[in-house]
């Protein structure tokens, strides 16, 4: 049986080792130092290395960017481009893509925003609703819609559903270039989008007044209004636009 004095020393020798292994003291230990900063490090430095390099933003998992086709020196063959799905501004926006109406000579160049969903089932513009109620709209003044060409900033339909206001200057710069192979007399812009790519104005504002546009140092007049899927949408609108169609009607003495 220990003494009192014996029992004290190995309780005090006991928690002493407790103390010391919960301090991490439980290694044997060496005349020579050791540099436990290096063991530590090393694994760390090989797994490091082994570790692939970031991707690059040229890296081939990228989305391939089509090339850009050269621009055609004719309608029809512009046509024919945008329905094989060529590379041309506003026709990269999606996968379907709706192709322009109308022939050379048409007096009145009709631009809208961006296709309606149901014309893009058909592929072609003016196929659907918006065309339906467009045609009666240029009725009442006297034009028939087959005798305009009406094409679109965008050819196709961004996932946003909206023509990207950065990509205007370019899409504006392509319907000019359109305006001198139709070489039409008088403008008319549908809806807000194709107001600002091309009179760099709001459409409330534009909408107030018959404009002069200057294309290839020839002026023609141009009508803004509302695109006849706002008027579908809000048929209490309507009153306004036949408005504005009453002011391009009258464009000959402006």
């Amino acid at each position: 049986m220990e003494q009192p004095g014996q029992l004290a020393a190995s309780n005090m020798i006991d928690s002493l080792n407790t103390w010391w292994e919960l301090a991490g003291v439980d290694a044997f230990v060496g005349e020579m130092p050791v540099n436990w900063l290096e063991l530590d490090t090393k694994p760390e430095a090989a797994e490091t290395a082994q570790l692939p390099p970031p991707q690059s933003a040229k890296s081939p998992l990228s989305e391939p960017v089509r090339p850009a086709v050269e621009r055609p020196t004719d309608i029809e063959t512009l046509k024919a481009l945008i329905t094989s799905g060529a590379a041309l501004p506003g026709n990269t926006f999606g996968s379907r893509f709706v192709t322009p109406i109308g022939l050379v000579g048409s007096e009145v160049m009709i631009v809208s925003d961006l296709p309606d969903q149901d014309e893009i089932e058909a592929g072609k513009m003016g196929s659907a609703a918006s065309g339906a109620l467009l045609y009666r709209m240029m009725a009442a003044i006297g034009i028939s819609l087959a005798d305009c060409y009406w094409t679109a900033l965008a050819t196709t339909i961004p996932s946003t559903g909206e023509v990207p206001e950065a990509a205007h200057s370019e899409l504006a710069d392509f319907i000019r270039y359109q305006m001198s192979l139709v070489k039409p007399k008088s403008l008319i812009l549908l809806g807000s989008a194709a107001c600002k790519a091309l009179l760099n104005e709001e459409l409330m504002k534009a909408r107030a007044q018959l404009r002069n546009f200057n294309h290839d140092g020839s002026n023609m007049a141009v009508l803004t209004t509302f695109h006849p899927r706002t008027l579908i949408a809000r048929p209490a609108m309507k009153a306004q636009a036949w408005k504005d169609l009453q002011m391009f009607a009258k464009r000959d003495g402006l």
